[in-house]
């Protein structure tokens, strides 16, 4: 009994010192808990302290980005200013060299057609076309009157004229040529065909016609204009010391080709 007493009395102090065990590995199992949670904490912040170094590094990087796009972009806005100011450049010379193109066209257009004018009524003259010669050169001399061809196309206006039997028009042409080119080498025809022309006409122009051929036998005597004007001196008046006989109509003359 005194022995089971014994043991009674022991088991309490078995059980605190058993208690006391537990505890003390508890607390070293929390202890050493707390130092892994410290030491993850610690790497925590370290990784934290990384990352913030790197987000500024980062936001420096995107700072200096920021800028050289707006270089860039400053840049890029110069460059398009400087190409639309030589695009504005090119397209003003291009323009001055098509209006210089354009007018060297014109004049050469405006030297050239008096000449194809010209040429054109002549070549009808030739081809005895005399109602397209007669309108060529009137187109020449109402557009260039003081063409260096008007001389001939006044001349042969009066040939496509006469040709046509349109007598008053003709002489007109003559008449005009005449006051224009008192120096023509063309005079000694014209004096005869404006003689023969009032000769044609209605009314007495036979004065002034004899006139005409007489100045062309005077001033040209050599020439086969002077010829052809005794002729008509001699149908018309007769020969120096012969009986008068009417005067005949001259027979109607062939074209003149002088160019």
């Amino acid at each position: 009994m005194r022995a089971f007493t014994r043991t009674l009395l022991l088991l309490p102090a078995a059980l605190l010192a058993a208690g006391c065990v537990a505890t003390q590995q508890d607390m070293l199992q929390m202890q050493s808990q707390m130092d892994d949670l410290n030491t993850n904490l610690a790497n925590m912040q370290k990784n934290q302290a990384e990352l913030a170094v790197k987000m500024e590094e980062l936001s420096r990087n995107l700072n200096a980005s920021s800028e050289n796009m707006k270089d860039i972009s400053a840049q890029m806005t110069g460059l398009s200013g400087q190409l639309s100011a030589l695009g504005a450049s090119v397209d003003k010379h291009v323009s001055a060299i098509s209006q210089s193109i354009r007018k060297q066209e014109e004049q050469v257009q405006t030297s050239l057609l008096p000449a194809k004018i010209y040429n054109d009524a002549y070549n009808a003259y030739l081809n005895n076309n005399f109602d397209g010669a007669a309108t060529g050169f009137k187109t020449y001399l109402s557009k260039f009157p003081q063409g260096e061809t008007a001389e001939g196309a006044y001349f042969y206006l009066g040939e496509s004229l006469y040709l046509k039997g349109n007598w008053q028009e003709a002489a007109l042409a003559y008449a005009n040529m005449l006051e224009k080119y008192p120096d023509s080498s063309r005079v000694p025809a014209a004096r005869l065909k404006y003689a023969l022309s009032l000769l044609r006409m209605p009314g007495d122009k036979k004065e002034e016609a004899l006139k005409y051929l007489k100045s062309v036998v005077a001033d040209f005597p050599q020439s086969q204009e002077a010829k052809s004007a005794r002729e008509e001196i001699e149908k018309l008046v007769g020969k120096p010391g012969a009986r008068r006989s009417p005067a005949k109509t001259p027979a109607r003359r062939h074209r003149t080709k002088k160019g």
